[in-house]
């Protein structure tokens, strides 16, 4: 007897292995949504879904680098506001310090010399750095806006206002006070960096679509704030006029104190300090404000990020109580696969040979 194996058979087995490795694919396609919880390793597995999980994921790039810049101004408007309150302080220290050497003027050398430590920390203060970032320099923030701050007292500016107060007997109150406002100014003995002066534009945050924000307050030049007393007891700028007032009281001494024009000196030291007080204050108003403005930024991309974040999880996620359902089915699909494989496997050549 002779036997054959036909066509049918060989087209079943043939189908049978397709399957088989259909299934197989498809078992590990599901066992990789399970283990990443994504639908696709890459957007060419989304399908329909790739162009719009693209877009999303491009806005959430755009999103997530905004959110960094706000990040970086609200820790500056932080960090400035923490500064400016105590430059603040030690204006309103040595204002009210400086009117007591108008009635005892014996205390003028004890002053001075801590005026001249103060004049040192209000350098540091306006070096103050956030990461690389020196926050009172505006767009030039990788420079410090007073250079060598330790070295202020040695510095052209402190050296120009001791000179001037130096002629106070002969020149008299009101023209060393207008001689010192001239040396805080800019120009060649200002205590500020020259690529401060030159620049004078505030560092800007980018809010997107096309919006930014002034971050930060100039070491040189007020925010918002105006000065009282331009050209008689302010230059302008509270800084200038703090750091001037201080070098000024650290220059007086003891044996000015009887001169007549040592009171009006002092007097005019004390109503510019009194003004930077009082600008400084207004200044912090409004950096509470900008500080405000970002932190609503912050909120509004937190929440967009959020809205993004889960329209992007609806294209890429993967239902995984769905995933584990079809898994399940397919491994029972492949271990029939198997068995039906097994069966016509049986089936050999062998048992088609017709005995020798």
């Amino acid at each position: 007897m002779s036997y054959s194996l036909t066509a049918t058979d060989l087209g079943t087995f043939s189908q049978l292995v397709g399957n088989t490795a259909l299934i197989k694919r498809e078992i590990a396609q599901l066992s990789s949504e399970t283990s990443t919880g994504l639908i696709s390793q890459d957007y060419a597995g989304l399908g329909g879904a790739a162009a719009p999980a693209l877009d999303l994921s491009v806005q959430l790039g755009q999103t997530g680098a905004v959110q960094g810049n706000l990040t970086q101004a609200a820790n500056i408007q932080s960090a400035t506001q923490s500064a400016l309150g105590q430059i603040e302080s030690i204006a309103s220290q040595f204002a009210s310090q400086a009117a007591t050497l108008i009635t005892t003027p014996q205390s003028t050398d004890t002053l001075a010399a801590q005026a001249r430590d103060a004049l040192g920390q209000v350098a540091q203060l306006l070096d103050t750095k956030v990461g690389d970032t020196y926050i009172f320099a505006g767009q030039d923030s990788r420079n410090p806006p007073i250079p060598n701050p330790d070295q202020i007292g040695s510095s052209a500016f402190y050296s120009a206002v001791s000179a001037a107060v130096a002629t106070l007997s002969t020149t008299g109150a009101a023209g060393v006070a207008a001689q010192t406002l001239t040396i805080a100014g800019p120009g060649a003995t200002s205590p500020f960096s020259s690529t401060l002066e030159a620049s004078n534009a505030t560092s800007l945050v980018d809010l997107g679509n096309g919006q930014t924000l002034p971050v930060g307050v100039l070491a040189d030049q007020n925010a918002t704030a105006t000065s009282a007393g331009i050209g008689t007891t302010s230059t302008g700028s509270y800084t200038r006029d703090l750091l001037r007032g201080l070098a000024t009281l650290g220059s007086l001494t003891s044996a000015q104190s009887a001169d007549p024009n040592f009171a009006p000196l002092v007097q005019n030291t004390v109503t510019s300090l009194q003004g930077a007080v009082s600008a400084i204050n207004t200044d912090i108003g409004g950096l509470g404000a900008q500080q405000q403005h970002v932190s609503n930024a912050q909120s509004d991309l937190s929440a967009t990020s959020t809205a993004l974040t889960a329209q992007l999880g609806n294209l890429q996620n993967a239902d995984i109580t769905q995933v584990a359902t079809q898994l399940s089915q397919a491994q029972t699909q492949l271990q029939a696969s198997y068995q039906l494989i097994a069966g016509l496997g049986s089936l050999s050549l062998a048992k088609f040979l017709p005995p020798a």
